[in-house]
C-alpha cells in the first residue's frame, strides 16, 4: 500500500477552531520552514475566516502572510479554502471575480484550493474548479458530512461522483460538526472509495463530540479500501472543537504496520513550538472532549460555536445559549435540513438568535436566509416547511437555475466602482468588504507599522532575547544551521 499522507491544518482550521482565528503571520513565520521538511501533502494557510481576522482584528495584510510563508515553504503546495460562489465571503459573486481571486491568490503564493459549496450543490463550483485547473493548482473538492433524513449514503456517493466529473484531484470527506463516528466510516468510507476513480480520498473529523481520534482509527482500519490523506494539526492545536493531532496517526499507522509520509522529528519539532507559542499566548491546548451522541440537531461546527457563544455575550444574553441551539435545530428542519457550514452556518446561527431574543419566529429574517429559501444559494436538500416558507417569502417563485447563471461579470464594474486603488490586493478587499471596514483596515496598519518579521528561528529568538532580559543564552543547532547569541560579550558568537 502507497505511504499514508497529511495535511497540515494547524494554522489554518485549527487555530480557527480553538483560538478564534487570531494566530498572527508572526506566530507562523518561525516555525515554517520545519513544516515545509515535515512532508506534509498540503498545509492548510488560510480561507475566509483567516482573511477576515486578518483584515478586522489583526491588522494585518492577508496576501503578506500568503507571500511570507510562500517564500518560507517551497517544497508543500499552501492551500486556500473557497466557498464556491461566494468565494471566501457570504454573498454570491460573479464567475469573474472568482477567476481575479484565484489568479491573484496564485501570484502570492497558493497552490491549492478546497472547494465546498455549503448545500453540497456542486454547481456552484464549476468555475471555481475550471479556473484552478488553468491555473495548475491542486484541486480539492470537499463533500460535507451532515446527519438529517435527506442525506443518505447516496446522497455523498452522488456528490462523489460529481466532483470526479468536474476533475478534481481530490475528494475531501469534510465533517466540520465532528458527527462521523467509527460505525458511519466504516459504512460510508468504502462506498466513496469505490466512486473516486483516481482521485486521492482524505478525511477531515473534527473531536467536537468526542469521536475524532476513534473515527480516524476505524478509517486507518479499512486498510485499501479506507481514506489516503489525514487532515491532522499540531498536538497544541488538536483535540476539542479542532482535529485529532499528528501523532495519532503516525502512532495508529505503526500498530497497523502501515507508512506515513511525513518525518517524526519534524512532527515533534512543530509539536513544541506550538506548544511554546500557547504558553507565550496564555492559550489552552485543546482537550479530548468526553464521547458524545452526535444526535443533536444543531450541528454547530467548532469554529462557529465559539462566536456564536461571544455574539450572545456580547449582547447580555450569554445565558441563552441552550435555547439558541436548539433553535438552531428547528431552524434546520423547517428550512429543509441545510448543512451547518459556513456560510449557511452563519445564516441559521443569525436566524436562531433573532428567533430567540425577538420571541417570534421568523418575524425578522436575514435576506440570505430569504435567498436561500427562493433557491439564489443552489438547490435545497428537500423542501422548506410551507408556512416557513410563506412566512419568509410570501408567493415569490423561486429559481431553478445555477445561481452564478443570474450573476453577470462584475469585474468591470468593480474596477470603476473603486478606481484609485493601489493595487490588485486593495481592490480585492474592497470587492469583498465595506468601505468602513477597508479604511479602517488601513488606517491601523498604518498606525501599528510593526516593522519586518523574523524569517527564521535564529532572528525569532534573537528579538525574544533582546525583549526579556531575564534570558542570556540562545543557541540553536539544526543540520547544517547554527545560532547562538549570549549576553556575555566574552562568549558571543553568531555562524
Amino acid at each position: 500500500m502507497k505511504p499514508l499522507q497529511i495535511m497540515d491544518i494547524t494554522v489554518r482550521d485549527a487555530q480557527q477552531c480553538l483560538w478564534a482565528t487570531r494566530m498572527t503571520t508572526r506566530d507562523m513565520v518561525p516555525i515554517a520552514r520545519t513544516m515545509d521538511e515535515a512532508g506534509f501533502h498540503v498545509i492548510d494557510l488560510t480561507g475566509g475566516a483567516a482573511i477576515d481576522a486578518s483584515v478586522m482584528f489583526l491588522n494585518e495584510d492577508p496576501f503578506e502572510r500568503i507571500r511570507l510563508m510562500a517564500k518560507l515553504i517551497r517544497k508543500t503546495p499552501l492551500n486556500f479554502n473557497t466557498r464556491g460562489q461566494s468565494i471566501f465571503r457570504w454573498m454570491q459573486y460573479s464567475d469573474d471575480v472568482a477567476e481575479f481571486t484565484l489568479e491573484l491568490l496564485k501570484r502570492c503564493g497558493i497552490g491549492s484550493i478546497m472547494v465546498f459549496d455549503a448545500l453540497n450543490d456542486f454547481r456552484n463550483a464549476r468555475a471555481t474548479v475550471r479556473y484552478a485547473r488553468q491555473l495548475d493548482m491542486y484541486i480539492i473538492g470537499a463533500v460535507t458530512y451532515t446527519i438529517s433524513p435527506v442525506h443518505t449514503d447516496e446522497h455523498f456517493v452522488q456528490k462523489t461522483k460529481d466532483l470526479v466529473e468536474l476533475g478534481v484531484h481530490a475528494i475531501e470527506l469534510k465533517d466540520p460538526g465532528g458527527l462521523l463516528t467509527p460505525e458511519r466510516v466504516r459504512e460510508l468510507v468504502p462506498k466513496l472509495h469505490a466512486v473516486k476513480g483516481r482521485c486521492q480520498l482524505q478525511l477531515h473529523s473534527h473531536c467536537t463530540f468526542g469521536h475524532g481520534m476513534d473515527t480516524y482509527k476505524a478509517a486507518l482500519e479499512l486498510g485499501e479500501r479506507g481514506v489516503d490523506l489525514y487532515h491532522t494539526a499540531s498536538k497544541a492545536l488538536a483535540h476539542g472543537y479542532s482535529l485529532p493531532p499528528h501523532q495519532f496517526v503516525l502512532d495508529e499507522a505503526a500498530r497497523l504496520g502501515r507508512e506515513v509520509a511525513v518525518d517524526a522529528g519534524a512532527i515533534a519539532e512543530i509539536d513544541h513550538y506550538f506548544n511554546l507559542l500557547a504558553r507565550k499566548l496564555g492559550r489552552p491546548p485543546g482537550r479530548q472532549p468526553p464521547v458524545q451522541s452526535v444526535d443533536v440537531d444543531h450541528q454547530v461546527p467548532g469554529g462557529m460555536m465559539s462566536n456564536l457563544m461571544q455574539q450572545l455575550k456580547d449582547q447580555g444574553q450569554g445565558h441563552r445559549l441552550a435555547d439558541v441551539l436548539d433553535e438552531v435545530g428547528r431552524v434546520r428542519r423547517d428550512l429543509g435540513w441545510p448543512i451547518v457550514v459556513s456560510p449557511m452556518a452563519q445564516y441559521l446561527g443569525t436566524q436562531a438568535v433573532l428567533n430567540v431574543l425577538t420571541g417570534k419566529r421568523y418575524q425578522i429574517v436575514p435576506a440570505e436566509i430569504k435567498q436561500y429559501v427562493l433557491g439564489y444559494y443552489g438547490e435545497l436538500a428537500a423542501p422548506v416547511d410551507p408556512a416557513v416558507r410563506e412566512a419568509i417569502a410570501g408567493d415569490e417563485v423561486g429559481i431553478t437555475v445555477p445561481p452564478g447563471e443570474l450573476i453577470p461579470p462584475m469585474m468591470d464594474t468593480y474596477r470603476k466602482q473603486f478606481s484609485g486603488y493601489a493595487d490588485e490586493e486593495e481592490l480585492a478587499l474592497r470587492i469583498f468588504y465595506s468601505k468602513k471596514t477597508v479604511d479602517e483596515h488601513y488606517r491601523q496598519r498604518l498606525l501599528v507599522q510593526p516593522g519586518a518579521l523574523a524569517t527564521d528561528a535564529g532572528s525569532f529568538l534573537a528579538k525574544a532575547m533582546l525583549a526579556d532580559s531575564a534570558i542570556e543564552l540562545v543557541e540553536v543547532r539544526k543540520r547544517s544551521f547554527h545560532f547562538m547569541m549570549n549576553r556575555n560579550p566574552v562568549g558571543a558568537a553568531q555562524s
